[in-house]
């Protein structure tokens, strides 16, 4: 297995036991931070790190205290694993339940429950606590679950803690996949002779000393002078990484706590977006959300108020869920299956959770839209794209990836081919395309001339979009023998050298002796200088090759011919004029340049009016 960064949040209640585990197991107390956060660059929510072969497990504090429940789900942001202590003398508490609610929205898959404390109790006692512990935390929906008994007195009991850590650490997927680097700020202050810091957990990509980043919401543009991870100077920082990035030219009071540092240009802040919202079954009041109010809104290092739209519903009681639409007080940049948290402003108590499933509506009416919502919550992409499809007439921008699902780059992009026409990120669904080209065929083979400007408006949202079409319009109609000048598609009306050149040209199918202008002349009863004009328009539009000083033929006949010689000098070694004639009825004015002709296509060679193929 390759080196890897782990992150592990310690939780439960209050003295439970969480910093004294998190010694043992590191040999840094967790007081210890307070002290290294004064020297300016070390991550307000870290304290420890502990070294097993190639894996860095870090530890993340997530702060039991009622006043730092939004240091706890800030620091939740980027975690892997929940290392949640119980005190076995006092077994499940409510500040317990109330940690277990808010960390099961996380979609973090790997929980490791240790009952501390465990040589303060009888043998029975510590029973019926792992008993409990296991009744309750078996209601939350974790993959992988395992728990233990622990004393900071018993070397065993640490010892397994270390290889329980480990082996989970192994089980561990990355949940946001992309290239592109996105970091959660949850700090920004200034070092005298530095510059402003911004600290925070790097979620997905790489970043390199000297690259260029982007802060939003507020779109600024800067780059990374130094890095540091782990409070050591670093020339990168990856996904899992908890990260100091100096960067240049940038007021630290422009960057704020809930502040994204991303790759420049890849990432949308959104003003709202859409979700599934749970009220935590612990809540003991009624009507504990209600549609359209506002509530204390936690996102990732964000903290602030958000307006809560029920999608289908006016309230929700402790237990119950809804779709609805979250407006927050600010912009803010969620990825997809991104947590989120509401808190009651009165009184202050941690009321529901949910998950990002969409930064936009994409135009959908309520009932297209839940529809869209509940294929993307229970990971049914394709049928996502396919209510897209059947439903938008227009344009949609479509967000970075990982803003928009799950799914790796490659299988987006397959289903974005399959169901739409694309540029960039904007997109047309490929019904809607073909319902507007069919539009403007019926109107430009209705012979009214068609002006092409009348059909921006169906794709005014993409000007690439509206290229793609604009073009794809006037190469079929051009193809269809329609003419297109000064935004206009029309029927050139054919002059009457074009009608004679056409006539020519059947007629030259029809009798291949009608190969001259003296031929033409006598046998259509026009002038040589005529049949000399049309033979020249033929010629410059490819529809016939010149023989000879007078004489001309179809290039379909001539392709034809030339095809069937070689065939024929395979079967019978050569061909003569003689054989010539087995291939194509013509008088010997046509035969002989006919033959002739072989001679430059670099395939035979001629030896006594013999025409054998080249070997190879």
């Amino acid at each position: 297995m390759g080196s890897q960064n782990v992150i592990v949040g310690t939780a439960g209640h209050i003295d439970h036991g969480k910093s004294a585990l998190v010694e043992r197991l590191t040999g840094i107390h967790p007081d210890r931070f307070r002290e290294e956060q004064e020297r300016g660059i070390t991550l307000d929510l870290g304290f420890a790190a502990l070294e097993i072969d190639n894996t860095t497990i870090s530890f993340v504090d997530v702060p039991g205290h009622e006043k730092l429940i939004r240091n706890m789900i800030a620091g939740a942001t980027g975690i892997d694993i929940i290392l949640f202590a119980v005190d076995a003398t006092e077994g499940i508490k409510p500040q317990t339940i109330e940690h277990a609610d808010i960390l099961s929205v996380l979609n973090i898959e790997i929980l490791i429950v240790v009952l501390t404390k465990s040589d303060k109790v009888s043998e029975a006692l510590l029973n019926r606590r792992f008993s409990e512990a296991k009744e309750f935390f078996n209601r939350f929906s974790y993959p992988h679950k395992k728990i233990l008994t622990a004393s900071i007195y018993d070397q065993n009991t640490i010892d397994n803690l270390r290889e329980t850590l480990y082996e989970c650490s192994e089980l561990i997927k990355n949940r946001y996949i992309s290239d592109n680097y996105l970091m959660r700020i949850d700090r920004s202050f200034s070092i005298k002779g530095a510059g402003t810091i911004v600290t925070g957990s790097c979620i997905t990509g790489q970043i390199k000393t000297g690259d260029d980043i982007e802060l939003l919401p507020a779109g600024i543009q800067t780059k990374v002078k130094n890095i540091q991870v782990h409070s050591k100077n670093s020339p990168s920082a990856s996904a899992g990484d908890r990260a100091a990035l100096n960067v240049t030219g940038v007021d630290k009071d422009k960057v704020h706590r809930g502040d994204i540092a991303a790759a420049p240009k890849v990432f949308s802040p959104a003003a709202s977006f859409y979700a599934r919202l749970r009220t935590f079954s612990s809540i003991s009041r009624k009507d504990v959300i209600k549609h359209n109010k506002s509530y204390r809104f936690l996102i990732g290092t964000y903290a602030g108020e958000a307006k809560i739209i029920l999608l289908g519903k006016k309230s929700l009681n402790a237990g119950e869920s809804a779709l609805c639409k979250v407006v927050p007080d600010k912009p803010y940049t969620p990825l997809f299956g991104e947590a989120f948290f509401l808190r009651s402003l009165s009184p202050q108590v941690t009321v529901a959770g949910g998950r990002v499933l969409s930064i936009d509506n994409f135009g959908l009416d309520k009932n297209n839209l839940i529809t869209f919502l509940s294929c993307m919550e229970n990971g049914q992409t394709e049928e996502a794209f396919k209510v897209l499809e059947t439903h938008i007439e227009g344009t949609i921008d479509i967000p970075a990836p990982v803003q928009f699902t799950d799914k790796n780059s490659v299988e987006i992009n397959h289903l974005i081919k399959k169901y739409f026409i694309s540029a960039g990120s904007s997109l047309t669904p490929r019904k809607y395309f073909s319902k507007i080209t069919d539009m403007g065929k019926e109107e430009i083979f209705s012979g009214r001339p068609v002006s092409l400007s009348g059909y921006h408006k169906y794709f005014k949202n993409s000007e690439n979009i509206w290229k793609i079409f604009r073009e794809n319009l006037i190469r079929l109609a051009e193809t269809n023998g329609y003419t297109y000048e000064n935004d206009k598609i029309f029927k050139k009306r054919k002059s009457v050298h074009e009608k004679l050149a056409e006539e020519i040209y059947e007629k030259m199918s029809q009798d291949i002796s009608l190969s001259n202008t003296a031929n033409l002349s006598s046998s259509l009863n026009i002038s040589e200088k005529a049949a000399a004009n049309a033979l020249t328009i033929l010629t410059n539009k490819g529809k016939i090759k010149k023989l000879d000083e007078k004489n001309f033929i179809r290039t379909d006949i001539f392709d034809n011919f030339i095809q069937n010689a070689v065939e024929t000098a395979k079967k019978e070694q050569y061909i003569d004029l003689k054989k010539a004639k087995t291939i194509i009825e013509a008088p010997r004015k046509i035969l002989i340049p006919l033959i002739e002709q072989l001679d430059k296509t670099g395939l035979f060679t001629n030896k006594d009016n013999k025409r054998y193929l080249k070997e190879g």
